[in-house]
């Protein structure tokens, strides 16, 4: 539906309205998964799938009060005094909010932390929700409604309860990134608001979508930045054996990350493109009517923090070995998208028994999933031993590493040998043949038999194109990229 803006020139409305309600709604229900993954007792007593039971009262009846409120404002133009009352006591409201979350979200400080039973957390918000849900139905019907002034004045002291509520049950920020945090929850609401004025005032909608910006520090710190375990788009390289670690809670929560991260990439383009002046023309049209722009600018946003997230291969954890293998032989073999990746491990002292490990698996790209096959071979014999302690001498004082990088030629046979903390790439990658010794040994080393024979389900969330020579060696954890004491490892 297309109507007149301020302007006068027509603007697709409809279409930005959907996309704000979307961002706004998808943006608290990830506020509501946080509270699920922070507490664990909430999720222990009501299980993480009641997070979609409790949002429609918990977040989208006020949510939808202030889009028909918000409609209801800007319906009468003769009504400049309402606004700007409106304006002056929401911005008292969400400042004098946020100056109160800042003192009173520390778990030491919370009065809402251990009162979730409390009959005033409960009856309180069950009254202001009823208010809330019956106004917004009158004001969507009829347009009117002799209680709005008060309920509108609700709004605010009920988003700081809720932030209080589900901030977190051991949240100690305090000062400007508690403030911060508060913002985060403000940004359905001010999408909410922009998707309701829409229709009538197009400009303050869009400008109120710009203002949902102000969530995007604390987001960013809170999913966009890398830390010790990984980032989100790690879980979905997450093992199907170890996915009842993780659970599909967290897949869940890590898939809403994703997508308020796109919508709101999507509503603050869409924002910027309807504020640009209509002189600007692309093909005799003005560039701000058009949508398509927005969800090009959000997909590279999307690709790009894809690919920095998810290269080199990780899964999300950490694992602590007490030493890693001190001697590795892998042997890659690509035939176009078909991998063969076959690695042999040796565990123990210079100087002291061995025990060898296999892993192998066949793999393609443009695959999902794929299977890794393991097996020990016990004790080291000792002739292959001498061999093994010869080489670990004359390499010691060869510590120097080659880079790792993908394998991309259509056909390659690449061999990565680990003696102590140096890594050296031979065959394709490097243009250099491998030493015989290299390859005998490997082919020695094949041929011991083997025992527990294990299979696991491995994931590439970027189809096979970020699993590399080190993840095949064994490094999938994110505290593995680079192995302690590997000095000139370089991981890219």
């Amino acid at each position: 539906m297309n109507v007149n803006n301020d302007s006068g020139s027509e603007l697709p409305l409809h279409r930005d309205s959907v996309i704000y309600a979307l961002a706004g709604a998808v943006w608290s229900l990830l506020i509501l998964f946080q509270s699920s993954v922070d507490n664990v007792d909430w999720v222990a007593n009501t299980g993480w799938t009641s997070v979609f039971v409790f949002w429609p009262f918990v977040c989208g009846i006020p949510l939808l009060f202030v889009f028909a409120y918000s409609r209801f404002l800007f319906s009468n133009p003769a009504q400049e005094r309402r606004i700007h009352n409106a304006a002056a006591l929401n911005f008292v409201g969400i400042t004098t909010s946020a100056i109160l979350f800042m003192f009173l979200s520390a778990f030491w400080k919370n009065p809402l932390r251990d009162r979730d039973d409390s009959v005033y957390v409960i009856f309180v918000p069950i009254a202001v929700l009823v208010a809330f849900l019956v106004v917004a139905i009158l004001l969507l019907l009829k347009n009117r409604s002799t209680w709005v002034g008060l309920t509108s004045v609700l709004i605010w002291p009920y988003w700081l309860v809720f932030a209080l509520l589900f901030v977190g049950r051991w949240f100690q920020q305090t000062g400007i990134y508690a403030t911060s945090c508060f913002f985060w929850f403000t940004v359905p609401v001010l999408l909410a608001f922009a998707a309701g004025a829409v229709s009538s005032r197009p400009k303050v909608a869009h400008i109120a979508a710009l203002t949902g910006l102000v969530g995007a520090p604390w987001f960013c710190r809170r999913f966009m930045t890398e830390s010790g375990l990984g980032n989100v788009w790690l879980i979905f390289n997450v093992p199907a054996d170890e996915l009842r670690m993780f659970s599909y809670s967290t897949l869940a929560y890590a898939l809403l990350a994703i997508l308020s991260v796109a919508l709101l990439a999507l509503t603050v383009t869409t924002a910027c493109l309807r504020l640009l002046p209509s002189k600007w023309l692309l093909r005799g049209t003005p560039v701000r009517e058009r949508t398509w722009p927005a969800f090009v600018i959000s997909f590279l946003l999307l690709a790009v923090w894809f690919t920095q997230s998810v290269m080199p291969y990780r899964i999300p954890g950490a694992v602590d070995y007490s030493d890693y293998p001190v001697f590795q032989i892998l042997h890659v073999e690509k035939h176009g998208l078909q991998f063969r990746e076959m690695c042999v491990s040796l565990s123990g002292r210079v100087n002291r028994p061995m025990s060898v490990r296999f892993s192998w698996d066949d793999r393609r790209l443009f695959e999902y999933r794929f299977e890794e096959k393991g097996a020990s071979g016990g004790q080291l014999p000792e002739p292959l031993v001498g061999r093994v302690q010869a080489f670990l001498r004359i390499k010691d004082g060869r510590k120097q590493s080659d880079t790792v990088k993908p394998i991309r030629a259509w056909n390659a046979d690449a061999w990565y040998v680990k003696a102590g903390s140096g890594l050296r790439i031979y065959g394709t990658p490097t243009g250099s043949p491998p030493p015989p010794e290299i390859t005998a040994l490997f082919r020695d080393l094949e041929q011991l038999p083997r025992s527990s024979v294990r299979q696991s389900q491995l994931r590439d969330v970027c189809l096979g194109f970020c699993y590399d020579a080190l993840s095949a060696m064994g490094y999938l954890y994110a505290n593995q990229r680079c192995p302690s004491g590997a000095h000139g490892l370089v991981c890219r």
